[in-house]
């Protein structure tokens, strides 16, 4: 019998909790091979190499430390499992709803909503989240429907988002209320940077625009590889 469609990847908080954080790095793994994205991997080795820190900090049988030193070690040990734990299991939510396709969380209704405006505000952000779940699972049908490509002719309606790596800086700065200096930033960023943004953050960073314009660009942004 199949697993409720929600359950799905359920196994990665399993790994990682059963494990006390030592394995933490598999559900990455998994997921760079499901979602080919590069940042993943740095992920997978960097829990890698913190679970190896983990077992040299904890004390071993062999060892037979001083009791002492023994009990520094097992502290030390607990706290840094424990970090492991929370820190993968928070950043494994989300990238559990992209490799299984799951919906994101479920928004209690306000009464706000109602409203035209809101309402039609509310369906544009949900049709980016289902575009942006696409763009994740399949790249190339991503790339065929044109998704986060204003300026060309498409029939897909992704909600309003713009590819910051293809997109002209220009269209990338109207999708995203931006003034002609940050579209200049960006196209800097972008001549500057020899490989294509792997995450919106990348570009925040290299075209060092405001602070103010982050949510805004992060709204409208996807990364389409």
């Amino acid at each position: 019998m199949s697993l409720p469609r929600r359950a799905g990847g359920t196994w990665y908080f399993v790994v990682v909790i059963a494990t006390a954080g030592l394995f933490a790095a598999v559900p990455f793994a998994h997921a760079e091979h499901r979602l080919r994205r590069p940042a993943l991997w740095w992920w997978t080795a960097l829990y890698a190499a913190a679970s190896v820190v983990l077992m040299i900090i904890m004390p071993s049988s062999q060892d037979q430390p001083a009791a002492s030193t023994a009990d520094v070690r097992s502290t030390i040990g607990g706290v840094v499992a424990i970090a492991l734990i929370v820190a993968a299991c928070i950043q494994l939510s989300g990238i559990r709803r992209e490799v299984y396709g799951l919906p994101g969380p479920v928004r209690p209704v306000q009464p706000w909503a109602a409203d035209p405006a809101v309402a039609a505000a509310l369906a544009l952000r949900s049709r980016r989240e289902e575009a942006r779940a696409l763009v994740a699972r399949d790249p190339a049908l991503a790339r065929d429907l044109r998704i986060g490509r204003p300026d060309l002719p498409r029939q897909y309606d992704d909600g309003g988002l713009v590819d910051i790596n293809t997109a002209p800086a220009s269209v990338i700065a109207h999708c995203c209320g931006l003034d002609d200096r940050a579209a200049r930033q960006i196209e800097r960023a972008r001549s500057q940077h020899s490989l294509p943004f792997q995450s919106v953050d990348e570009l925040l960073v290299f075209a060092e625009l405001d602070v103010s314009a982050w949510d805004l660009i992060r709204e409208r942004a996807v990364v389409c590889s």
